[in-house]
C-alpha cells in the first residue's frame, strides 16, 4: 500500500470514473492497465468543460510564446 498526492481537479476526475463499490486503486486499474484501441476513446471529452479551458490555455500560450520573439 502506498499513498500518493494528487490534485482536486484529479481527484474529482477520478471520482466520476468510480462505481460505488469500486476503489481509487479499482479506477486507476482500469485506466492505466486497459489495453485496447486508442480510437475507443475518440470523441471522450466532446461534452466536457475542460475542453475550451484547455483551447483558452493552448491561445494563450501561443500568443505569450509570440509576444517573447
Amino acid at each position: 500500500m502506498k499513498t500518493i498526492t494528487i490534485r482536486e481537479d484529479t481527484y474529482l476526475a477520478l471520482k466520476r470514473f468510480k462505481d460505488n463499490n469500486d476503489s481509487f486503486s479499482d479506477v486507476i486499474d482500469r485506466l492505466v492497465l486497459k489495453k485496447g484501441d486508442i480510437r475507443e476513446y475518440a470523441g471522450a471529452l466532446r461534452d466536457s468543460p475542460f475542453i475550451d479551458e484547455l483551447g483558452t490555455i493552448s491561445r494563450d500560450m501561443r500568443s505569450s510564446g509570440r509576444a517573447r520573439v
